[in-house]
């Protein structure tokens, strides 16, 4: 199976994997292995789904690396999520039952941790009813991925706590899935507006970090209130919120660096990459090799730089899965992720740059970390190149993508 970007859709294309009802995840639009319906399209893309995964006989063996059961972990988590926030009421404190939300984070975590293939699928949450949920629930399940690879600096940097609980994610989880929920206090009107915003409606967007605090305050631990004040927090201290001086009174200039509690250092982060990577009101989605180029590059101070480093292990700038276009004018898809070499992972081969598709895929697989002449230059038609690291695209590689 590969995933297929949803323009692309041809008739007779099969589902690998069903398409979940927007308002209900258990449910599903479409089921797998039925015919995708043309007709269907348009309204698929009105409910964010940038991709889809399509049966391929030469491809089935990724089935192996894509559980299924993270899909059911994210669906339980989503749904616990938006129980939470349906039963709010503009400007009341939101009614949180800890138990059963402790239950599924530590449900998808215990997941996670016994199924090490699932941290190179980031399957995303895109074909549900509210984007606010479905995001929350992303944030959670990415930053879950990266503090399993952060204990030692979890011990580090939470030293009022025992190794123990400074290593226990559960509030990490917790205070991402309800970091947006201030959210709910702003006005529709400001968080839809597709044009530029004003500096008066910007800042009513920032205080929903201060909303939410409220509204979670004694309701959730301490660790997970403060994501959710601080998850904008940037490591070069030009986040906010800004704070308040408990004598004077006085603004005093947000968090920055060590500051910063390292759960809100590592929720920042998986908060940035989804949000570019989800199609919004007023932008498209990019690409994940995009996005991670500008955090990597215009972002790179927002970030704490021992977070970010494990980040980037753990997001692959190419999906399994995702077709892509060689320097060579061939089509292929991506098979393996290496976090030593990210931009240059494993493909096979599906056709050449004349169009002539090959007969066996399997024997046609190039890994790219140990191929210097050929690189990945194109997604979906879209030229990547400036969003590789250190590299000049070559006259060949010019002709063959035909620029």
């Amino acid at each position: 199976m590969l995933r297929v970007p949803i323009d692309k859709v041809q008739p007779g294309m099969i589902l690998a994997r069903p398409i979940p009802l927007p308002n209900d995840p258990y449910l599903y639009l479409v089921q797998r292995d039925k015919e995708i319906p043309l007709d269907m399209i348009p309204r698929l893309k009105e409910l964010g789904v940038l991709e889809v995964w399509v049966r391929h006989r030469d491809f089935e063996f990724l089935e192996e690396l894509i559980d299924e059961g993270l899909a059911e972990h994210q669906r339980e988590v989503y749904l616990r999520v938006r129980e939470s926030f349906q039963s709010m009421l503009r400007g009341s404190t939101i009614e949180i039952n800890l138990s059963d939300f402790q239950s599924s984070i530590a449900s998808l975590f215990d997941f996670l941790k016994n199924h090490s293939g699932s941290n190179i699928l980031l399957q995303k949450l895109d074909a549900f009813d509210n984007y606010l949920i479905a995001h929350s629930a992303n944030v959670c399940y990415l930053a879950l991925l990266v503090g399993m690879r952060l204990e030692r600096y979890l011990i580090d940097q939470r030293q009022h706590k025992t190794a123990r609980e400074a290593k226990d994610l559960r509030l990490l989880g917790l205070g991402c899935l309800l970091h947006d929920v201030g959210k709910m206090r702003v006005p529709r009107e400001i968080l839809d507006k597709p044009g530029k915003l004003t500096p008066a409606e910007r800042a009513a967007i920032q205080q929903h970090t201060v909303y939410g605090y409220e509204m979670v305050r004694g309701g959730v631990p301490a660790a997970a209130a403060q994501i959710v004040l601080n998850h904008h927090q940037r490591f070069d201290g030009k986040g906010y919120p800004s704070r308040l001086d408990p004598v004077t009174g006085e603004e005093l200039p947000p968090l920055a660096g060590r500051q910063i509690p390292v759960f809100s250092r590592i929720a920042i982060l998986a908060d940035v990459y989804d949000a570019s990577t989800t199609r919004r009101c007023y932008s498209p989605a990019k690409l994940p090799v995009e996005t991670l180029h500008e955090m990597r590059t215009l972002c790179r101070e927002f970030f704490d730089p021992v977070v970010a480093a494990e980040f980037y292990r753990v997001v692959p700038p190419f999906p399994i899965g995702q077709i892509v276009t060689l320097s060579n004018g061939t089509e292929a898809a991506v098979v393996g992720f290496s976090p030593q070499d990210p931009t240059r992972p494993r493909v096979q081969c599906l056709q050449t740059a004349g169009g002539e598709r090959f007969a066996h895929p399997a024997f046609e697989e190039i890994d790219l970390s140990r191929e210097p002449d050929v690189s990945i230059v194109a997604v979906n038609g879209k030229d990547i190149r400036p969003f590789l690291p250190c590299e000049e695209p070559r006259e060949s590689e010019l002709a063959a993508a035909g620029t």
